[in-house]
């Protein structure tokens, strides 16, 4: 792990900004000890104007009295820390300059082509919620979701350019078998009956616990927009980290950056960039920033605050690994556990959109565990599976 982060990202850091003496010598600081990670000490994150340094205080207290090191703190822990030291050394709260932005640009311009053709496919379908029967948003429903779980993976050459509804029907189904062999465990029938649900009523605030930005939070948004613009939403809650984080994880002005580029695009895309930026000013999507998405605890020991907003909610997406793991309390749950007995204790229906990149889960088949394992050696990790699975209180 200290090898990675150290020279994967805290090495890129370093070539793509231009930072002042005092910033360069604390990340200078913070890359000796990772030298020596086995050795060097865990220390409290200073007090650098962010409102979350008690509560970083109380995470790192037990490390911190044990004197613990990088190396025999959990995982889970060590890189959430690592990230808030980056954003301590760099006075971000001082400075908001986000060290990542190279990167984040980078995501968007180097993925114009799908971001295209995803942008153009959307603009074919919203403009026909009013003529749809039933079962044709069920069917755009359940694409969405599945969009926003496989992200890039999604073949996106499936898709006819045109907007003619046999074609686009078929693509849909296309798209959907596509992914289906890689799917571990699917709720998404159920979830899409939640959403419909939703619809019939008028529409419900819903929520996405966003992850990274670039292609995947495109994902995202064309999630939130058939959201909200079928119905099934009155309102999106688009819960966002408080500071950059895991390099790539998404921040408000990352979604206004995004939308700003569709809009860029050419006249087949560009409206759904518009409607995007209508969304946000009308309210029908919301970019509230939370310290709490940025921090390594168990999701069962959730703040008083967050869980009283997410019981607001009709239905919370749940994107990225890192989340999945705190859902999961970072333990290795007997990966044939029903997701409810794990999950059981969130205060709001939720529907955990994970493509596997960490040695736990829960939820999962015997079957479906033994297909996974018997063809790929390292299936719990190098992204290739997924799965869709809902929780409701």
């Amino acid at each position: 792990m200290s090898r990675r982060i150290r020279e994967d990202i805290l090495s890129r850091v370093f070539q793509e900004n231009d930072f002042n003496p005092k910033q360069l010598a604390e990340l200078q600081a913070l890359d000796k000890e990772l030298q020596s990670a086995g050795s060097s000490e865990l220390r409290h994150i200073q007090d650098d104007g962010g409102p979350d340094i008690e509560t970083w205080k109380t995470i790192m207290a037990q490390y911190v009295d044990t004197n613990s090191n990088w190396l025999d703190t959990p995982w889970l822990t060590a890189e959430f820390y690592f990230y808030r030291r980056i954003i301590e050394a760099i006075g971000y709260f001082e400075n908001k300059v986000d060290p990542f932005q190279d990167q984040k640009d980078l995501g968007l311009t180097s993925a114009r082509t799908p971001i295209e053709a995803l942008t153009a496919q959307l603009q074919t379908v919203v403009p026909t919620f009013g003529d749809m029967d039933d079962k044709q948003m069920a069917d755009t429903l359940e694409l969405f979701v599945l969009t926003a779980l496989w992200g890039n993976r999604m073949d996106l050459s499936l898709w006819p350019a045109g907007g003619e509804r046999s074609r686009k029907e078929d693509a849909f189904g296309d798209a959907l078998k596509a992914g289906e062999a890689a799917l571990l465990a699917s709720d998404v029938l159920t979830v899409v009956e939640e959403l419909m649900a939703a619809r019939a009523a008028g529409g419900k605030r819903m929520d996405i616990i966003v992850d990274n930005a670039g292609f995947e939070l495109l994902c995202d948004l064309c999630l939130a927009d058939v959201l909200v613009s079928s119905g099934a939403a009155s309102t999106v809650v688009l819960q966002l980290k408080g500071h950059p984080t895991f390099v790539s994880d998404a921040l408000a002005k990352d979604v206004l950056a995004t939308a700003d580029f569709v809009s860029s695009l050419d006249p087949s895309s560009s409206p759904a960039g518009a409607r995007w930026r209508e969304h946000i000013e009308s309210g029908k999507w919301q970019l509230p920033e939370g310290f709490y998405w940025a921090q390594p605890n168990p999701m069962w020991d959730m703040p008083e605050e967050v869980t009283e907003d997410l019981k607001k909610s009709s239905m919370v997406f749940m994107k990225g690994d890192a989340n999945y793991r705190r859902l999961l309390g970072d333990c290795e749950w007997p990966l044939t556990k029903p997701f409810s007995e794990v999950a059981g204790y969130f205060p709001a229906p939720l529907c955990a959109l994970r493509t596997l990149k960490a040695e736990l889960g829960c939820g999962m088949s015997e079957e479906s565990v033994e297909r996974a394992s018997s063809s790929d050696a390292e299936w719990l990790t190098n992204g290739r599976w997924g799965v869709v699975q809902f929780f409701k209180p």
